[in-house]
């Protein structure tokens, strides 16, 4: 079943979100390793704001798994 677009938003946030509390401190560390403003990484995280692939691919990076991966996970 595909998801709709808030729906995985949200799905993509939270999985997100999940590594990146076992990865950094908080989201400040988080935003400055992405390169990306606290305020649009607290937008991702909570499923609010639509990125980019080149903003998905920094995220990725920082936590160090491969987009695919993250997509699988949430079942993309």
């Amino acid at each position: 079943m595909l998801l709709n677009d808030k729906d995985f938003l949200i799905k993509l946030g939270n999985a997100i979100a999940k590594k990146a509390k076992v990865k950094f401190k908080s989201n400040v560390e988080f935003a400055n390793v992405c390169n990306i403003n606290e305020s649009s990484i607290r937008r991702i995280l909570r499923g609010e704001q639509n990125i980019s692939m080149k903003v998905l691919k920094r995220i990725c990076e920082a936590l160090e798994i491969k987009v695919s991966d993250l997509l699988i996970e949430i079942g993309c």
